[in-house]
């Protein structure tokens, strides 16, 4: 075993997919692949399943998670102390995200970081909002990307980065709508494919709804699902309808493989921000990190360059 095996393996752990894990390290899906086969062979056990939304641990990963988080920040601490005495003086930064920044928008940005300084390590670590949160307070992140409702609290910092739009997606050619503008009363009797509980998405729904004198149990879920994939999928069998990040979609919105409704009286718009503890001033390449990040254009270029560079890979 390798300590690239074990950054592996948590990196799909959190992001419950092969494919999001290949893009946070900038891997090929085959070579992550084979990296964790080679583990599984190792250790002569599964330590992944595949589920609707994507992968889960099994009884044994679950272990092997909870030691190689162990191992891995003994080897940060290593690393750390070695570059010290050698003055190498790399510097380490540990971030977090709630699930649509660090899949989507935070790998981009964090690839690109690394590109212009090569003495950083930068982990990122993928989560629900409030778990960023309390890892910020307890001083095991440096910073967090969270999304959805305004979060007011004392000890943190919070500076808004974008406002990021939902969108309500269906098939191009689905049995429900015949008009691109629904109703409320519309969308609650469709069959919709939810975010999970926990998610952003979802307590921003809610709140958004209960201005209105609506409740999310009041609309007709028929799975909830905590992968955007596996729910692009499922809308495009015509499975039912969701309402997802525009950037997640944009592009089987142009090819025409999905179809943007838009909901009467409905506000779909919220904003992405970053945190940092209360009143603690970031130095060195944290600063410039947080200063990189919060630029309103830095998400959304490095997002445009990195899929553009990924295209050209196989020209």
């Amino acid at each position: 075993m390798n300590i690239e095996q074990f950054e592996v393996f948590r990196t799909i752990a959190q992001a419950k997919s092969f494919t999001k894990a290949a893009k946070i390290l900038n891997f090929t899906q085959p070579a992550i692949s084979s990296q964790v086969k080679t583990l599984e062979q190792n250790l002569n056990t599964t330590l992944f399943e595949r589920c609707n939304t994507g992968v889960k641990l099994t009884e044994a990963g679950r272990k092997f998670y909870e030691y190689g988080e162990r191992i891995l920040a003994i080897y940060a601490e290593m690393e750390r102390e070695i570059a010290n005495i050698s003055g190498h003086n790399k510097e380490f930064i540990n971030v977090g995200a709630s699930y649509t920044a660090g899949n989507y928008f935070l790998p981009a940005s964090i690839i690109t970081f690394k590109e212009l300084h090569d003495n950083v390590h930068i982990r990122l670590d993928i989560g629900h909002s409030n778990d960023i949160i309390n890892s910020i307070k307890d001083r095991s992140l440096d910073l967090g990307v969270i999304e959805g409702d305004s979060y007011s609290d004392k000890d943190l910092d919070v500076y808004k980065v974008k406002s990021n739009e939902l969108v309500l997606i269906a098939p191009p050619y689905n049995r429900w709508f015949t008009s691109h503008m629904v109703t409320l009363e519309e969308l609650m009797q469709v069959p919709f494919i939810a975010r999970e509980e926990e998610s952003s998405i979802r307590h921003f729904l809610d709140s958004n709804l209960k201005s209105q004198g609506i409740s999310f149990e009041d609309f007709n879920i028929v799975t909830e699902i905590s992968n955007f994939d596996a729910i692009k999928e499922a809308v495009m069998r015509n499975k039912g309808i969701s309402l997802v990040p525009l950037p997640v979609v944009q592009r089987e919105i142009t090819e025409g493989h999905l179809t943007r409704l838009e909901v009467k009286g409905l506000e779909l718009a919220w904003d992405m921000k970053v945190i940092i503890r209360a009143n603690e001033t970031l130095t060195g390449l944290k600063e410039e990190f947080l200063e990189f990040i919060t630029d309103p254009n830095t998400m959304w270029k490095a997002e445009t360059d990195y899929n553009k560079n990924q295209k050209m890979r196989f020209i």
